[in-house]
């Protein structure tokens, strides 16, 4: 029989795709990456700075972002049942994402380092795929 943490642990919700949550009023966003088989999830807390020179308005006022300063300052490894790790060498200063795309349902950036990152709201990927 196993222990009723087990079955506790076992009912919990697995992550099945990688995520990037922004919270305006923090100005600050987490990534969620999973390993390939899903088994284990690593986790960025960043803070982002509007780029003050890298911005346009449109003819109706709203601003729109070209480029954010961003500082990584967390980040934590789990994986399965093992204790979640903290990895301060992680953390960095310095980096920046640039906004290539954005409307209300698609966000594509590239990183500082070249990698490009699209992100679909999850209610839009659904109705895609349908």
């Amino acid at each position: 029989k196993s222990r009723s943490s087990q079955k506790i642990i076992a009912k919990a919700p697995k992550q099945d795709r990688p995520s990037s949550n922004f919270n305006v009023q923090s100005l600050s966003f987490d990534n969620m990456v999973l390993t390939p088989r899903g088994n284990g999830v690593l986790n960025a807390s960043v803070k982002y700075t509007p780029i003050a020179k890298n911005f346009d308005k449109t003819n109706d006022g709203k601003i729109v972002l070209r480029r954010i300063a961003c500082d990584i300052v967390g980040a934590t490894f789990k994986y399965k049942f093992f204790p979640k790790l903290s990895l301060p060498f992680l953390k960095k200063k310095g980096g920046f994402l640039d906004f290539l795309y954005m409307d209300n349902d698609i966000r594509i950036t590239r990183g500082n380092l070249g990698g490009t990152f699209i992100h679909f709201r999850p209610e839009f990927l659904e109705k895609v795929m349908a």
